[in-house]
């Protein structure tokens, strides 16, 4: 059991099932141009070429589901900027049939910053973006710090606290972790104050070069 609920604390991914538990996750406030609605950049993980589209297995935030897009050149590890789109339950492409797809219009490969410019969040007044607190992190070990972010993941209970990951759109790859008695749910944006932690080891192989404990959470 405590193994489980580090796995579910840390962010460990889970045993993988044929089609997603959540294929369309909640959508964040749209992009600049209204056309996108990520929650966090979706990574590309599996790609299919597919008659006249292009099928993807993408992993937004927490969650990992397939899109059907318009035909396009993709690689896996490419980062999507994505618009919204139907359910469709079942895709046949060939002999394989594929389970809630989620067909999108609006899709686009991004550079990083790109992400910045669409997703990205200013630091909150006197406070820090999450790229400065991870480059400060030795010299703000201990003290008292102060980001704002959108929670792309939340488990809630975990010993005793809830557990929340952030970006912020500072960062290319990376989120950072928070606990707090209070939650914003996924796709919220928070501004959170704690001590900075560093270097912090729960055991059984679970580190954090970085976690913000204990924070006082505002949801705006």
């Amino acid at each position: 059991m405590l193994i489980s609920l580090l796995l579910l604390a840390c962010g460990a991914p889970a045993p993988t099932t044929p089609t997603p538990t959540t294929p369309t996750p909640p959508a964040a406030s749209p992009a600049a141009d209204d056309s996108f609605a990520n929650v966090a950049p979706a990574k590309v993980l599996e790609v299919v070429d597919c008659a006249d589209r292009t099928l993807a297995r993408v992993q937004e935030a927490q969650w990992v589901f397939w899109v059907s897009l318009p035909k396009q050149p993709l690689q896996v590890g490419d980062p999507l900027l994505l618009g919204k789109g139907p359910l469709q339950k079942v895709v046949t492409c060939g002999e394989t049939t594929y389970n809630d797809v989620v067909v999108i219009e609006q899709a686009k490969v991004v550079t990083a910053e790109q992400v910045q410019a669409a997703l990205g969040l200013k630091p909150p007044e006197g406070g820090l973006s999450i790229a400065e607190l991870v480059t400060k992190r030795a010299e703000l070990a201990g003290k008292p710090v102060t980001v704002r972010g959108r929670v792309v993941k939340l488990n809630k209970g975990i010993f005793g606290k809830n557990w929340m990951h952030i970006v912020d759109g500072s960062q290319a790859e990376g989120d950072l972790t928070i606990t707090s008695d209070s939650f914003a749910e996924v796709g919220q944006v928070v501004v959170a104050s704690a001590t900075l932690t560093i270097d912090k080891d729960l055991g059984f192989g679970y580190f954090y070069s970085e976690i913000l404990e204990d924070a006082a959470l505002t949801v705006e």
